[in-house]
């Protein structure tokens, strides 16, 4: 059956099930055109008052894009070890997430969005820990059960298996001291309260029901169908950040693989994904440091 078929027949069993009980229907037929202008609305919203992250976000995108593409050049073609086939998988996945932050974000639905985010974390720090570790990229490629898998994650990627794993990769990296207990601050203050979009509290369901305007952060409306707000902010901002921070520990890790750059060099030489992906991530890095304390809404937590 067609889509409008179905459309027909659906509006038809609604209407029967309200004729037999005797009232006129109240089915809305165009509750999907309801639906699609709220999300509209939404997407003028975020891409006018949440800037920069939005285009810088949507610049990382392009940037993952075209180093998961490479990858999959690499392993239509057999040239990808056990090890390299976890980090391929984790570069593409991670593009989908980061991808589905930015179309829900856009639809005005912050908290999904919120969730989406932890787990494009998760995905790049995973990355981070293969490239630093090819056993265990490799085992992780190996550990494909259901229940492999999980005791895999439980032994090597909970949150604190992570955070040895970045240390080891900023000491590698020579990132001083200082800098490097910033970034697992920050990193854990965001970690925390994103996990609240993944485990139901209050106050975010709260927020998620009703939230602040995007264009006016003293008003607030329904947004269980969707509404740009001021609280996607720091949504944007931490899959910004944390993208920028695989950007510049992950790749150096990555073209120090010798295995890697023979597979770049017999790339075509009119391709011209290596070359934005190596350019590329100087000029994210640039961007992203340029805007880190940017707050259109500063005194807002959420």
């Amino acid at each position: 059956m067609s889509p409008e078929d179905i459309h027909k027949d659906v509006i038809k069993e609604w209407s029967l099930v309200f004729h037999e009980i005797g009232i006129l229907s109240l089915y809305d037929e165009n509750f999907r055109k309801t639906l699609a202008g709220i999300e509209c609305q939404a997407e003028m919203d975020v891409t006018k008052y949440l800037q920069p992250w939005v285009q810088i976000l949507e610049d990382e995108i392009q940037w993952l894009s075209n180093l998961a593409s490479i990858f999959d050049d690499f392993n239509h073609t057999r040239k990808l070890s056990r090890a390299q086939k976890s980090i391929w998988v984790l570069i593409g996945t991670s593009c989908a997430y980061a991808v589905a932050v930015r179309r829900l974000a856009l639809s005005g639905l912050d908290t999904p969005a919120k969730a989406a985010a932890r787990s494009l974390d998760e995905h790049l720090c995973a990355c981070l820990a293969f490239l630093n570790d090819r056993d265990l990229a490799e085992e992780f490629q190996k550990s494909q059960l259901d229940k492999e898998a999980a005791d895999f994650w439980y032994r090597n990627l909970s949150s604190k298996a992570i955070r040895k794993h970045l240390n080891s990769i900023e000491r590698k990296i020579g990132l001083n001291q200082e800098a490097s207990m910033q970034i697992r601050a920050w990193r854990d203050e965001n970690i925390d309260l994103f996990c609240q979009a993944v485990h139901p509290s209050y106050v975010f369901a709260a927020l998620t029901s009703v939230s602040i305007n995007a264009d006016d952060p003293h008003n607030y409306g329904p947004a269980y169908l969707g509404r740009a707000t001021a609280f996607s902010e720091r949504t944007l901002e931490f899959c910004c950040k944390t993208i920028w921070y695989f950007i510049s520990f992950g790749f150096a890790l990555l073209v120090n693989d010798e295995e890697f750059k023979s597979n770049l060099m017999q790339m075509p030489k009119d391709d011209e994904r290596p070359r934005l992906v190596v350019i590329g991530r100087d000029a994210i890095q640039r961007v992203v440091l340029k805007y880190w304390n940017h707050k259109s809404y500063p005194d807002h937590k959420y």
